[in-house]
Order: structure tokens, then sequence, then C-alpha cells
């Protein structure tokens, strides 16, 4: 390969730097815009609602290194295929990396994997690690098992999480890039609750009867509409008091950089947040909407300006 040629691979992103934002009435694209794509992942989430198959598995496998497209499509052929033939049962969707601090993308991508499987959790490590070595290096890549938190709703509960649904989570993927959804031994995955294999075709016909995806959509464009214009009176936090107390130690520059992560935005303050509110929240839709709401009323009563400008220009409002 060429040093031209080379230099063109590390530089391709996987990702939209800007994506549009679009509306409601968008095309249904997976890279149109943020709100094709929360349409999209609606329609997924509603598939996966009906579908049968409970996965007790959560598999993530994170490449390391910077690949151009083709490579990371070359690799998910091998790796697919293999885990394949080891019977793994799975849904599998692809997510650009962030960065330590769970804010900026890196040109990087990992899988999250939602797999039904009889084999434990050691054993399952073993395989992915043993599948992902067959064709690269082993400090090139790491993998993870978890299991699903029934306290957070068990599968049902982390379908939101898996699927992105939310805007400010989502990183699109480069138009013509990367697919976003794969499926490892189809016939096992989609079924009926007793098991029986299913068509796809009779899981949307059920999707159209509870009209899942719909009704979501108008929680989610709800859930959008509060972040942005708060009423008088909001839902108190799951545990407020707590909340509270845990707010009231900081200052008001590191409650707006909290602010800015959970939303994807810029910090201002270079504040470096916990581990709870870079892993743990983002995992629980219910408890990020209550912090949102805590967060929002007491940055909204800040008199530094910085903050206040800060809103202007990177959530294009201004504080009352």
């Amino acid at each position: 390969m060429s040093s031209e040629k080379s230099d063109k691979c590390k530089i391709e992103l996987l990702y939209q730097k800007r994506p549009q934002k679009g509306n409601k009435h968008s095309f249904r694209s997976k890279t149109n815009s943020l709100a094709s794509y929360r349409k999209d992942a609606l329609h997924e989430y509603g598939k996966l609602r009906v579908n049968g198959t409970v996965p007790n598995h959560i598999v993530q496998v994170n490449y390391l290194v910077e690949m151009p497209k083709k490579e990371i499509q070359a690799l998910w052929t091998k790796h697919s295929r293999r885990l394949r033939r080891a019977g793994i049962v799975a849904r599998a969707a692809v997510e650009v990396t962030r960065d330590k601090w769970k804010q900026r993308p890196v040109n990087r991508v990992h899988y999250h994997f939602v797999a039904k499987d009889d084999r434990s959790p050691d054993e399952m490590q073993e395989l992915f690690e043993a599948v992902c070595r067959s064709e690269m290096d082993q400090s090139a890549f790491n993998v993870h098992i978890f299991p699903f938190k029934e306290e957070l709703g068990g599968w049902q509960g982390y379908m939101e999480y898996f699927l992105k649904i939310w805007d400010d989570d989502n990183i699109l993927l480069a138009k013509r890039g990367l697919r976003k959804y794969y499926t490892i031994n189809e016939k096992q995955w989609w079924t009926y609750p007793d098991g029986t294999p299913r068509t796809i075709v009779s899981i949307k016909k059920e999707m159209q009867q509870y009209k899942i995806a719909k009704k979501h959509l108008k929680q989610s464009e709800r859930f959008f509409e509060i972040i942005k214009h708060p009423p008088v009176e909001t839902e108190k936090p799951t545990d407020c008091a707590k909340l509270i107390a845990v707010l009231e130690k900081e200052t008001d520059e590191t409650l707006y950089d909290w602010f800015a992560i959970l939303l994807g935005k810029p910090t201002v303050f270079g504040t470096k947040p916990p581990k709870w509110l870079l892993d743990y929240i983002h995992k629980t839709p219910k408890k990020r909407f209550d912090l949102f709401n805590t967060l929002y009323i007491v940055i909204s009563d800040t008199d530094i300006p910085i903050i206040r400008l800060a809103f202007e220009i990177y959530f294009g409002c201004k504080l009352e």
C-alpha cells in the first residue's frame, strides 16, 4: 500500500462530525439525520420488543486501533462466521467509540452483542477472545461480558441503551459506511416466546398491531421537549434528597460540565466527571431523566456569565 493510500485510510472518518438534526418527517435512514436515525432505532426497538428471544449475556467487543471501513467489514465477515459456527445466537449493534470522558467521538468502533447462550460468562469471554485472536493481535481488541441487571429492568430496560434511541446518545455512522445492526444465527434469534422460529414479516405485523414504535417515538419527543422547556412543576427524582445532597456539594461550573456531558456537548470548565456519571447514568434512562431535570433547574439560577453564555452557544437557548 502506498503512503498516500495509507494516509487516506488513517483519516477516513467512520462517523459524521456534524450530522443533520432533521425532523420526525425525515426519510427513515440510519445515517440521514439524528431524527431519522431515531425513527429507525424505534423501529428496531419494536422488533426486539415483539421478538420472543430473551438474551442473557451482554458482550462488548472494543477495537483499540483505528481501521478503515473495509477492514472492519472484512473482520466482521470472518468473526460472525466463526460465531455462527460456534452456535452463538445474538443481535449486535456497532457504535462509534467515545473518548475517556464519554463525550467526543474517536475514530474507532465497538460492538454490543446481546446473546442467548447457556455458556457461562467465562466461557463466553474465552470464545469471543478466541474468535477475535483468529484475525487480530491481542493488543488490538478487548472483550467484556456483562449480565443483564434485573434491578434496571433486565433485557427490556437495556433496549434503549443498546439502540441509542436518544439522539444525544448516538454518534451517527458515516453515510455509506458501516451497517448498524447484525444478527448471528437469525433463525434462532427471531422467535415466538416458545422458541419457535418466526419471520420478520410476522414481527412487523405484530409491531403494527401494538404500535410500539409510534408510542415510544411520542415518549422520546416529550422527553426532549421537557429538557428544553421544563414545566413549572417537574417530577421529583427517584431519590430526590440524595440527588440534591450530591449536587449541593458541587460548584455551578461542575454542574454545568455534568449537564454538558449528559447531552454530549463540550465541557467548559474541564471537570473530571465521577464514574457513576460516565457509566451508570447512561444506562438508566429514568435516573438520567431525573438528573437532567434537577441539573437544569439548578443551573437556571446561576449568576455566572460564562455558563449563561455557554447555554446560548451550545444549547441555543437563553437561561431565564
